[in-house]
């Protein structure tokens, strides 16, 4: 972060000094407390189970710069202190200002599953021309957006930042905040269904992403399946200040970057990508579908920004998933496929398909918890991922053990176990289903697990690794 003085942070987000001196200098944001230290902003958020402010006499302690502060009553503190009615909206502001100071393209990654994925290949891209910055751990959120904004420096030449939401109304911030120039939909499924009512509404507050694009504006959008006339019918062109030149991708027939030729390889998967004006062949040391059309988009971007090709695709082969989000661990000759950071009926989808990608050879375990913020659709959808267990059954793509955990998922246990022989069983917590799987599991195996981060399906990767 550039430091800025402690009298333009005033200005930027319409505050009050309280006490101290304006021309001090600022040169990092904080929320959480600990991590306060000399130069810095404290940001005390307001949550359901703590508000922070009770942190500031701490923070300041410690040699904090600054803080903020709603209650207008606290003086005579170290450092400085800045009044704002509202804590949050106060740094989404100042980082709308300091995003501001830097005339860098940004790209934005919206979508119901796979953004940081396609984030992490984009960046993996942009990085071999380009100073990077992209979002780092789980900062795509109201707060988490803001405070990458403070990750930009005088050396930086591209952004790539997820932009997450779950309720209307935010991506309007998000847009506000990150501004920018090219967007990406990976796909609109049913997450935080919810809360956002119906695909269509998903569709629409994510489409809220193209908002700020001026006349050179261009949205890519994943072309496969029924997002096309999801995308058309729904994105919110008008609200567009200028205008947006919306682009498919993926590896169905009608998109401007497609690819097909698809195969698995003992090491990861290829295919050939067809752009306009050429073809190259693409190795990815990942598997599934989903990780096709990542790598696909990220491509398209290069041909954008006039990344070489051939660079880019070497960064794309030495992609390895994160925490998480894909990762395979080995223990004695099983393979544990950790994807728990999150989960969607859709991803999940994509996960069991890609799980018989992974190896002709040995049984295929699947271990599955509940997907939250489905609403009244809940049971609805959860009996759509035990349909597709026996779809993919049908094409000889078979589980040899199902092991569900959670109210939800347990409709996923009833539609298998009512529609096959597949071997399932239905598990009260993470310890019991660790247990089931360890039960059953042997050399060669390759399993799943996955759910919804408030599930807590790490601790099932934690059991089944342990020594």
């Amino acid at each position: 972060m550039k430091p800025i003085l402690i009298a333009d942070i005033v200005k930027a987000v319409g505050g009050r000094l309280l006490w101290g001196d304006g021309s001090n200098m600022v040169d990092h944001v904080v929320i959480d407390s600990r991590e306060a230290a000399p130069g810095a902003l404290f940001v005390p958020i307001i949550g359901e189970r703590v508000d922070a402010h009770r942190f500031i006499p701490d923070v300041l302690e410690k040699g904090a710069a600054c803080t903020f502060t709603s209650d207008d009553s606290v003086k005579g503190e170290p450092g400085a202190g800045i009044y704002v009615e509202d804590t949050l909206r106060a740094l989404q502001d100042l980082a709308a200002w300091y995003r501001a100071q830097f005339q860098i393209p940004v790209i934005g990654i919206t979508g119901s599953v796979g953004k940081t994925t396609t984030k992490e290949m984009i960046a993996a891209v942009m990085e071999t021309k380009f100073q990077t910055v992209k979002t780092l751990r789980n900062l795509n959120s109201q707060i988490g957006v803001a405070l990458m904004m403070f990750c930009l420096e005088d050396d930086t030449e591209m952004a790539v930042y997820e932009m997450g939401i779950s309720m209307p109304g935010e991506m309007d911030h998000l847009v506000d905040i990150a501004r920018p120039e090219t967007a990406v939909m990976t796909n609109i499924g049913v997450s935080h269904i919810g809360n956002l009512g119906s695909r269509e509404k998903i569709c629409s507050e994510k489409g809220k992403i193209i908002t700020n694009f001026s006349n050179s504006g261009k949205l890519y959008i994943c072309g496969n399946g029924d997002l096309r006339e999801l995308s058309a019918s729904c994105i919110p062109y008008g609200k567009c200040r200028g205008e947006c030149e919306t682009i498919y991708y993926g590896t169905e027939p009608g998109c401007l970057y497609y690819g097909d030729q698809i195969r698995a390889t003992g090491d990861g998967q290829s295919f050939v990508f067809h752009y306009p004006g050429g073809e190259t062949e693409v190795r990815l040391t990942v598997m599934g579908a989903h990780n096709i059309n990542n790598a696909i988009v990220a491509l398209a971007l290069a041909c954008q920004y006039q990344v070489p090709l051939e660079g880019a695709k070497k960064a794309l082969l030495a992609y390895q998933p994160i925490a998480m989000r894909g990762v395979v661990k080995e223990i004695h000759g099983v393979h544990i496929i950790d994807d728990t950071y999150n989960a969607s009926p859709d991803s999940i989808n994509s996960n069991l398909h890609a799980l018989f990608d992974y190896s002709l050879t040995g049984r295929k375990i699947a271990v599955l918890a509940d997907v939250l913020e489905l609403g009244d659709r809940s049971r609805e959808l959860h009996e759509g991922i035990g349909r597709y267990i026996l779809e993919e059954k049908r094409q000889g793509r078979e589980l040899a053990f199902l092991v569900t955990v959670g109210e939800e998922a347990r409709a996923i246990h009833e539609y298998v176990s009512a529609g096959s022989d597949i071997p399932a069983v239905h598990c009260k917590d993470n310890a019991e289903a660790a247990q089931a799987v360890r039960d059953r599991m042997a050399e060669g195996d390759w399993i799943l697990v996955k759910g919804s981060r408030g599930m807590h399906m790490d601790e099932v990767v934690q059991q089944l690794i342990k020594e």
